[in-house]
């Protein structure tokens, strides 16, 4: 018996000891996460292979490490004890998945990322280490999804490797052998016009396909023209707007070569070389996508129309121009996916208690609260272009974005999202005796305010540039006043169609939650949503106009609260004609000190350092005497009402990795600040194809022109424009 219950012990021990190796899984929205040890122990010195394991639903996909024309990688925050060490992420074989016009690199099914840990030689046999890991992924169907687990295991140190974790090491074995290999065959590249030019020779039979390492190198949507002869193969590939900037010397990435029984990757670095001979005219721009080869994924390169732009660039006619029609579909694109931009988050609220309210309604009340949103928001849109197509008509130096430059503005803007918090919080009621619109309106209760929340949504939101836009956006303002407005309705348009669409589709509508007691409290939480935006404004206000403003403003709000206490006793019954003429004159009496309000001497920039790292103000002359000195240099363009801007610093900029690397790299972060009104830093963005912040550039040292990065940051993604310096 005693024999017996020491085997149960041993047993039951070293059950629990190869557990220890295999993390708790972690079930996300869309997803299973769980850590795994290849080997149930490791020797100090050694390197011991970790992998991160997922199972994804079906049809939802995360991203490989240059994740296409959008999405995110992989970004893993380590916990590990002194002297460990983690590798990079090694991720398997990527593919392409298409998403409308945009094509993104990502896994779909079971994905499993390997990463490499260094066991110091000063751990000691016989301990065990605590491995912790905080993994971020972006998750997609047709909606994205950002995740999060953190996982943990303990990892046994002993005097030799263990012995492997069951099941899970074969696994990890198998996605070992089909990473990226080394090629045996030779691989160079030919700048071409249309883009980089791989060329293959001596390799395997099959369909090939390309992956860059870095963002934007290659234009993920666009045709690959293959050639091939004589055992080898020319791969004309689109450039991206990294590649415009500065073609690299090595063209790094991952060669997929596929045929119907396997699928192979080849990690390459092929050296930039001048062609011996003059390629082949099928591809060249005007011809490519006419030689009847085949893309990778079965895309035929006899497909027309433009392709789908990088972040910000537009498709191209053959004479150069941005082609119009394509142009409009991308501005309402862009202003879709506005809605999901840090901007556009009050407005969310807002639009949310709204459909909260009209949720108990007839199905003709909801239709007609979508219908007016929509014209709000494409009055705003129209009224706000007309008025900065006009100004620069008359020579005024202005770009989108250019009502928040002004004070008075942001206190306008201020004052009425304080009395919008006001309202949800039941103060005071609108528009439930509006004239002039008809009977049903007036019965509505709350129409007035569906059109008056599409003004404030695009008065408030419009001025941070999402993607898709800033080309768009820019266009607009160098073609004619017909063709610009037409852009910019475009824009609201999208901005408005998820609403307009919840509104307008029976089936859509039938999401709209069932009324309750519950809508009251919602209604007053979406209040400190407006609160929380007053406090934002409140704050680019004291750049604009230091502590003067501020107290104006104060005093402002102070009115406007009496003012609507008032109106809401009269509401009630509460008081009389004399309460509601109070209430209009304590209104009237919060318009001086908001119009007192003026811009500052010393206000400052909304952001100017970035710790440790060597910081500057923005200048052309200052911009090229650093140039001269071969300094590498990372240009700022912000404002502090632009909300996407503070979400990319906070998040990215002013993260220990990129001021590590901006340090290491002795790169200079140059700030633009364009929170007020700045006649150079509007003429710098005009140069750049763009009429709104935010725009991140990186100068290379030598390079004749700068990379541009994407509206929204990543670690990453700032980090790649290194790889070629």
């Amino acid at each position: 018996m005693a024999r017996l219950l020491s085997l149960f012990v041993i047993i039951a021990t070293w059950t629990g000891f190869a557990q220890a190796q295999v993390s708790e899984p972690v079930v996300t929205g869309h997803a299973e996460t769980r850590l795994v040890a290849e080997y149930d122990a490791a020797k100090p010195g050694e390197t011991i292979t970790l992998a991160l394991m997922q199972t994804l639903e079906d049809h939802w996909h995360v991203y490989w490490q240059n994740p296409g024309d959008s999405g995110l990688p992989l970004n893993l925050a380590w916990d590990l004890p002194d002297g460990f060490e983690a590798g990079a992420i090694q991720y398997p074989l990527p593919h392409r998945l298409p998403l409308g016009p945009l094509v993104n690199y990502g896994h779909e099914g079971s994905p499993v990322f390997l990463i490499d840990i260094t066991v110091p030689e000063t751990a000691t046999p016989g301990t065990v280490a605590g491995i912790a890991v905080d993994a971020e992924w972006l998750i997609c169907a047709d909606i994205c999804v950002p995740e999060q687990a953190r996982l943990a295991l303990e990892l046994p140190i002993a005097e030799s490797r263990g012995e492997p974790t069951g099941g899970y090491a074969i696994e990890i074995g198998r996605v070992r052998r089909a990473l990226p290999r080394e090629p045996v065959f030779e691989t160079v590249y030919f700048d071409h016009p249309r883009g980089p030019v791989l060329r293959i020779a001596g390799g395997p039979e099959g369909e090939y396909d390309f992956f860059p390492y870095t963002p934007a190198a290659t234009e993920p949507s666009a045709e690959v023209v293959k050639i091939a002869e004589d055992g080898v193969v020319l791969l004309g590939l689109k450039s991206g707007f990294a590649y415009q900037a500065k073609a690299p010397e090595t063209l790094a990435g991952v060669l997929v070569v596929e045929t119907p029984t396997r699928r192979r990757g080849y990690e390459i670095f092929a050296p930039k070389v001048e062609p011996r001979e003059p390629l082949p005219a099928a591809l060249t721009p005007d011809s490519a996508g006419g030689g009847g080869g085949e893309a990778p994924g079965g895309a035929s390169t006899e497909a027309s129309g433009g392709n789908a732009p990088s972040e910000g660039a537009l498709p191209q006619a053959s004479d150069g121009a941005p082609l119009f029609g394509v142009t409009l579909l991308f501005a309402f694109l862009g202003g879709v996916i506005l809605n999901v931009m840090p901007c556009v988050f009050p407005i969310v609220f807002l639009k949310a208690a709204g459909f909260a309210a009209v949720a108990k309604e007839h199905r003709s009340v909801v239709r007609l609260h979508g219908v007016l949103y929509t014209v709000g928001v494409l009055a705003a849109f129209a009224g706000l272009a007309i008025l900065l197509l006009v100004l620069r008509q008359g020579g005024e130096q202005l770009g989108w974005g250019f009502h928040l430059q002004s004070p008075i503005a942001i206190a306008v803007f201020a004052g009425v999202l304080f009395l919008v918090g006001l309202n949800l919080f039941g103060m005071f009621e609108v528009g439930s005796s509006v004239q002039g619109l008809g009977d049903n309106l007036a019965k509505s209760g709350g129409a007035a305010g569906a059109f008056f929340t599409g003004l404030l949504a695009v008065a408030v939101a419009a001025p941070c540039i999402g993607p898709m836009l800033g080309g768009a956006v820019g266009l607009a303002l160098s073609r004619s006043a017909v063709e610009g407005v037409l852009i910019f309705l475009m824009i609201g348009l999208g901005l408005a169609f998820p609403y307009l669409l919840l509104s307008l589709v029976p089936t859509a509508a039938r999401l709209l939650p069932r009324p309750g007691p519950w809508m009251v409290t919602l209604r007053q939480l979406f209040a400190f949503a407006m609160f929380a935006t007053v406090i934002w404004l409140v704050w680019v206000l004291s750049i604009q106009a230091g502590p003067p403003g501020v107290l104006r403003l104060g005093l402002g709000l102070l009115a406007l609260s009496f003012g609507a206490w008032l109106f809401g006793r009269a509401q009630r019954g509460q008081s009389g004609i004399m309460g509601r003429i109070v209430a209009l004159a304590a209104v009237g009496l919060a318009i001086w000190p908001l119009s007192q309000i003026t811009t500052a001497e010393s206000s400052g920039a909304s952001f100017k350092s970035l710790g440790e790292v060597e910081t500057a103000e923005w200048s052309p002359a200052a911009l090229e005497a650093l140039r001269e000195e071969g300094r590498p240099v990372f240009v700022d363009f912000t404002a502090a009402w632009c909300i996407t801007c503070q979400v990319n610093k906070r998040t990215v900029l002013d993260t220990a990795r990129v001021r590590e690397a901006f340090a290491a790299n002795d790169v200079v972060y140059m700030v633009a600040d364009w929170t007020n009104r700045d006649d150079d830093i509007t003429a710098a963005l005009e140069e750049l194809g763009r009429a709104g912040v935010p725009v991140y550039l990186y100068y290379a040292p030598g390079a004749e022109s700068p990379v541009m990065l994407p509206q929204l940051l990543t670690v990453p993604g700032v980090l790649s424009v290194f790889v070629d310096d």
